[in-house]
């Protein structure tokens, strides 16, 4: 049975699979963070409260407006790095293939021949671990899954790399070499549409959820404004 921590069950849903993904922090820091950077704007408003009670409303929506952008923030920057290693790893898969399509090799040969080309980095990193589990369990198609998850995570991914293990598994059977190629094809029509799609999100979409709470706060300000503006002219009229 899985045992969460307060922090992570006052947490939103996903975002514990994000910061793991991201590997910069642990969800229980953050949210201690978070939640401390939020609350000093309410510490801010408690002078204002004996003073203007309803203008200190403005400062309890800045506190949730900020608590609400920092997850925003970390969704932001998962969905980045996401995308950028689902680039990498098209890049990988098309290598992979061309290699395989010209010189009719094995796939620890393929491996060995893309790390030596490749730059330092964590598809390297990913490729001299393919190499070694392969070396230890040549039969076994979790490293081929691994390397997926820890280069994309992406179900197309598997898919590819699993079909990776059939042709290790078979390197005399051409046809999987061209069902690689077919699957490469296809992952590059996809990515181009989550290109276009990213780009207007990341322009248009995150903008506007970070523009609605500051609207909320501002609203909230004039209110106030308004309700101590009225009390202000009942007093004066009586």
């Amino acid at each position: 049975m899985t045992v969460f921590s307060f922090w992570e069950k006052i947490a939103e849903s996903d975002l514990k699979n994000m910061i793991d993904y991201l590997n910069e922090t642990n969800v229980n820091s953050f949210q201690k963070q978070r939640l401390f950077k939020a609350c000093l704007f309410l510490l801010m408003g408690i002078p204002v409260f004996f003073l203007k009670p309803m203008i200190s409303l403005v400062f309890l929506g800045l506190a949730l407006a900020f608590y609400f952008y920092e997850y925003l923030r970390v969704k932001s920057k998962f969905n980045a790095a996401r995308f950028q290693k689902e680039l990498v790893f098209l890049e990988f898969s098309k290598e992979i293939y061309i290699y395989l399509l010209e010189n009719k090799t094995t796939i620890y040969s393929a491996f060995e021949k893309m790390k030596e080309r490749e730059q330092e980095g964590f598809l390297k990193d990913a490729l001299q671990d393919l190499l070694i589990d392969l070396h230890e369990r040549p039969d076994d198609v979790q490293p081929f899954i691994d390397f997926a998850n820890r280069t994309s995570g992406s179900d197309r991914s598997k898919l590819f790399m699993i079909t990776l293990f059939e042709y290790h598994q078979n390197s005399k059977d051409d046809s999987i070499i061209y069902q690689l190629g077919k699957m490469t094809s296809e992952q590059l029509f996809l990515v181009v549409d989550e290109i276009i799609e990213f780009k207007h999100g990341k322009f248009l979409n995150f903008p506007m959820k970070i523009t609605m709470p500051v609207v909320a706060v501002v609203l909230v300000f004039f209110i106030s404004l308004l309700v101590d503006s009225l009390k202000a002219m009942q007093f004066g009229g009586g």
